[in-house]
Parts: structure tokens; C-alpha cells; sequence
């Protein structure tokens, strides 16, 4: 499984930034309103840019290990990248209850304890 995202800001190394290592981290905006940060390799941290977007791979690492990879594998630049995103947010927006016709919350009298 695959989730589209787009990328707010990408973090190596430089003057205002301090690091153990050089690896690259990426703060994205996830297609279903999530704000995450994932690690992304060298070669497309440097490709990468605020606005692009990525596709982060969301399978499992392995069957004794049942947690998603969240390992960016693409980085999709201009109108492919656009397409999609617009294509994901238009989703999620026709599937999103709005506040109007979300079901009323039922309140339920206190249940009295005998015991």
C-alpha cells in the first residue's frame, strides 16, 4: 500500500540544523490531512523539494515485524505530482462527513452501579 503526501519542509544538515548523522528527514503533509515526519535516503533528500510530492510506501517490514515500512520511494514533480494530490484531496473531501450532516450525539443517562 502507497499513500501520497506532499513535502513541507526537508531537514539535513546546515547552519541552523545540528545532527549525529547526515541522514535526511521530511515533514509531509499526508494526503488524508496527517502531518508526519519520515526519514527519506540521500539520493531523493536531495531531489526532493518543498511542494513535491512523494509517494511513502506503507507495507508491512515483514510478518514478525507487522509495522509500515514508511519508506519514501518516489518523488513526483510537477503536473504528475499535482494530478495526484488534487486527485486524493478531491477523495477526501466528497468522503469527509461536514458538520451538517454528521450524526447528533445521543446523551445516555449515568448507569448506577449495584454491586
Amino acid at each position: 500500500m502507497y499513500h501520497p503526501a506532499k513535502v513541507i519542509e526537508i531537514f539535513s544538515t546546515g547552519k541552523d540544523i545540528k545532527s549525529a548523522d547526515t541522514s535526511i528527514q521530511v515533514t509531509l503533509e499526508m494526503w488524508d490531512d496527517n502531518i508526519l515526519t519520515f526519514q527519506i535516503n540521500s539520493k531523493l533528500g536531495k531531489i526532493a523539494k518543498e511542494g513535491d510530492i512523494v509517494i511513502v510506501d506503507y507495507g508491512m517490514k515483514s510478518i514478525k515485524e507487522p509495522v509500515p515500512k514508511h519508506d519514501i520511494v518516489k518523488v513526483l514533480k510537477g503536473k504528475k505530482g499535482e494530478k495526484m494530490w488534487k486527485k486524493y484531496q478531491d477523495f477526501l473531501r466528497k468522503n469527509k462527513p461536514s458538520a451538517k450532516t454528521s450524526t447528533p450525539v445521543i446523551s445516555r443517562p449515568p448507569v448506577q452501579y449495584i454491586g
